[in-house]
């Protein structure tokens, strides 16, 4: 098996409205199809996270693992969570070129935004082979 990305996570929340703005307005998530208490939203290509609120049955199937969000600007978005009032957790971790900050959506599930180290070229990956 080789697992090549984030493709899915589910959040359940016991106020869908306030989450869906969260994802929305302070992570910039945008909206593919929102319906009666869930919406999916699209992260990246091929990776949606889907929010489920009310009575809706993916509510309780969903217990929110830590899910990080590769982020463009670390620093920038680090800051934006700032400015915006979420609680940060902890201190920036590092290792290996990684950076990570966790943080608590409005229904206090722990996510993180992540910055990953690049990927070397090709030229670099074969001349070093």
């Amino acid at each position: 098996m080789k697992v090549t990305g984030y493709a899915w996570a589910g959040v359940g929340t016991d106020d869908f409205e306030r989450t869906l703005r969260f994802f929305t307005d302070v992570l910039g998530l945008r909206v593919q199809l929102e319906g009666d208490n869930v919406a999916h939203l699209a992260v990246g290509p091929r990776q949606l996270l889907e929010i489920f609120g009310g009575d809706h049955p993916g509510r309780a199937l969903n217990a929110t693992p830590t899910i990080a969000f590769e982020v463009d600007d670390f620093d920038s978005a680090r800051q934006e969570l700032v400015a915006a009032g979420v609680e940060l957790v902890g201190d920036v971790g590092q290792w290996n070129g990684h950076e990570w900050q966790y943080f608590r959506s409005p229904d206090g599930h722990l996510f993180e935004i992540k910055k990953m180290p690049a990927e070397p070229s090709r030229a670099q990956s074969s001349s070093s082979s």
